[in-house]
């Protein structure tokens, strides 16, 4: 008797056969790049009669908090592919987990020219709910669907979709103290169709995994307290995952073969930090983390997902005793992804003030800079992403970050030589956080010869990235590895065409862009 069926979109059931950034491909428009091609590369995770062996984080999270009151049998997590096998006359709810249900989402939204085209992330979210429903009518089943995840936000910004849609509830916030009771009054008809959850739980009332997370995901704190204005979860207050909460869902991970680790927080540098001023980094806490990971029997390799590169120019050390601790080294980078949003020391100062912490919001040029050459002589390899069309942002704005680009370009080689490495991936301006009530930034009306050069320059030297890197990337067998090498060679040589027309059909000269230099 299964109540509780829980699903996702098939972009998040993709493994993208491991490899860094790839899945960013979700955000790419059906009508520009070829189905067969996107659906090969996803690397869609391994199923157990139709079961995840392995499944987002997110949905293991409400898994386990469903747990503490439904029973074992009464809740299954399955791949999109395959919830046809579970839904009968026994389902209540059916939960669909989505980080981008429309294509709302900021390197979505750039990636489509504003929504000109339809991304895979919204065509699969939309088949997979299609699917769902054709299931209900058929049968003439009476389950509610619910829909959730950290892209709910979306439908609540376009309500028309939810009766489009056939979704019951949509479900915002942070629900892990809520679960299960949350989904009994779903199930008894409790509650409003649209669920806003204002609080947040206690790390008590946050469930440890139970079974295999996706990418050896681990949880190690939640919120972060920069204040971005921009960014949802910088509001909220940091919470940090004690060690022996962190080792238990890493023990769960390796159980089901996956010796990888992916310590996940908006900021690693901010764990445990006890100075809230200026943020200065807890380096005994951040030490006995790391080290405490790499000491569990079984785990190869491990690394964080996000961080500010402000910490790494303050304490240049911390980064070597961590690269120590990682065993990070030529064959073995550590990938962090860092928002450098903006060149710009006015913009920081207006909507992310204590982002360069502890260093001025008016040096954030230099900051990145030092704190990259610092990442890189450690072997940290950052994969930042900038906003572009922040409300207020001006010309003078997009070319201090054009020319951020081009100084790290040319001048990280001349500090760390052949060690020099970063990628820049520009993100659209979308309204969350503070910055709800502003409008999203057009691209056809709003887009200007600045911001033209600040996406060539960062595309460009992403693919310059991506044709260095190639050869080392792909640690699988050797047709795959050869595959996958000319594709990248191939299809870097077509972005970049493509980014040129586009410029040159919106009256822009990418030679101009080209010639860009920092110091002129």
């Amino acid at each position: 008797m299964v109540r509780v069926v829980l699903t996702c979109d098939r972009t998040l059931a993709g493994e993208f056969h491991h490899i860094p950034l790839l899945d960013f491909f979700s955000c790419a428009p059906v009508e520009r790049t070829p189905k067969f091609l996107y659906d090969f590369l996803t690397g869609q995770v391994p199923t157990y009669d139709g079961i995840m062996v392995r499944a987002p984080y997110p949905l293991r999270k409400i898994e386990a908090g469903l747990l503490r009151g439904y029973k074992p049998n009464e809740v299954v997590v399955v791949h999109p592919d395959h919830v046809h096998k579970y839904i009968d006359e026994d389902t209540r709810i059916v939960g669909i987990n989505s980080m981008d249900p429309l294509g709302l989402g900021p390197v979505t939204m750039m990636f489509t020219y504003g929504g000109v085209y339809t991304a895979y992330t919204k065509y699969y979210f939309i088949k997979a709910v299609n699917a769902i429903n054709e299931i209900r009518r058929k049968r003439n089943l009476k389950f509610k669907l619910v829909m959730g995840g950290s892209g709910a936000w979306q439908l609540d910004v376009k309500r028309n979709y939810v009766d489009k849609l056939g979704i019951d509830h949509v479900i915002m916030g942070e629900v892990d103290h809520l679960l299960p009771d949350l989904f009994y009054d779903i199930e008894n008809d409790g509650l409003d169709r649209f669920i806003k959850i204002r609080g947040h739980p206690n790390i008590e009332d946050i469930p440890i995994i139970t079974r295999p997370a996706m990418h050896g995901f681990v949880e190690t704190m939640r919120g972060c307290g920069r204040n971005c204005h921009f960014c949802e979860p910088n509001l909220r207050v940091g919470r940090y995952m004690p060690i022996e909460r962190i080792r238990k869902e890493i023990l769960t991970n390796l159980s089901g073969g996956i010796s990888n680790v992916w310590l996940h927080s908006e900021d690693i540098f901010l764990y445990k930090v006890e100075d809230k001023s200026y943020f200065y980094p807890n380096r005994d806490a951040l030490i006995e983390l790391f080290s405490n990971v790499m000491s569990i029997k079984g785990v190869t390799h491990a690394n964080p997902t996000h961080g500010t590169v402000a910490p790494a120019a303050a304490d240049p050390g911390l980064i070597k005793d961590l690269s120590k601790i990682l065993r990070a080294g030529p064959r073995n980078w550590i990938g962090i992804q860092p928002g450098l949003e903006s060149g710009s020391g006015r913009i920081l100062t207006s909507y992310m003030p204590l982002k360069a912490k502890p260093f001025d919001a008016e040096d954030w040029s230099d900051v990145i800079f030092e704190g990259n050459v610092v990442l890189n002589e450690n072997y940290w390899f950052p994969a930042y992403t900038i906003i572009i069309g922040l409300p207020g942002e001006k010309q003078d704005d997009l070319w201090e970050t054009a020319r951020l680009i081009d100084r790290l370009e040319r001048e990280l080689p001349k500090k760390v030589g052949e060690k020099a490495h970063f990628t820049v991936t520009p993100l659209s301006f979308v309204p969350i956080g503070l910055l709800r009530d502003k409008d999203f930034y057009s691209i056809d009306e709003q887009m200007s010869e600045a911001a033209f050069a600040v996406i060539y320059r960062a595309w460009r030297h992403t693919i310059m990235e991506i044709s260095r890197a190639a050869r080392d990337v792909f640690k699988t067998n050797p047709l795959f590895k050869a595959f996958m090498f000319g594709l990248c060679m191939f299809g870097a040589n077509i972005i970049l065409r493509s980014i040129e027309k586009w410029g040159e059909k919106q009256g822009f000269d990418p030679e101009k862009a080209k010639r860009l230099r920092w110091d002129s």
